[in-house]
């Protein structure tokens, strides 16, 4: 990884971060959620939801199926993904620019290296491993 120094921004991967959360996130049920007044009773008070578990819902399962479309276009119809971005910047004018957070980035990295295993295909936390493991040996055993 780059030191704090070299780490800077890619302007590529900022107008495609920006597109991929117009794409998939604006613009839907998040809108809903963010249209109409404040509560003046819990506005600003972070003990409080501010949204419905449905909300919530509604808005991962737009985002991941809208994800799931944008990287089956990028790997499937790459001559299309560069339009799709192209319609997306459309969205994000006057968004403000990504953090050169390296903590974050360090962080994703901890976070892939927790799941990572390559004895099962599907990943798993470390402390799942052993549990799936024993299951998926006893399943091949029994065929």
């Amino acid at each position: 990884m780059k030191k704090n120094s070299e780490l800077s921004l890619d302007p590529e991967l900022v107008r495609e971060a920006q597109s991929i959360v117009a794409l998939a996130f604006r613009n839907g049920p998040i809108e809903n959620v963010h249209a109409g007044k404040e509560c003046p009773v819990c506005a600003g008070k972070a003990e409080y939801s501010h949204i419905t578990e449905a909300e919530m819902k509604s808005i991962n399962k737009r985002a991941v199926d809208k994800l799931y479309a944008l990287l089956w276009v990028k790997r499937y119809s790459p001559d299309v993904y560069p339009h799709l971005l192209n319609a997306g910047i459309q969205y994000a004018h006057g968004w403000d620019l990504p953090e050169k957070n390296r903590e974050e980035i360090e962080g994703f990295a901890r976070f892939a290296d927790f799941f990572y295993t390559d004895t099962v295909a599907v990943k798993t936390p470390k402390r799942e491993r052993k549990t799936r493991e024993k299951t998926v040996e006893s399943s091949r055993k029994k065929k």
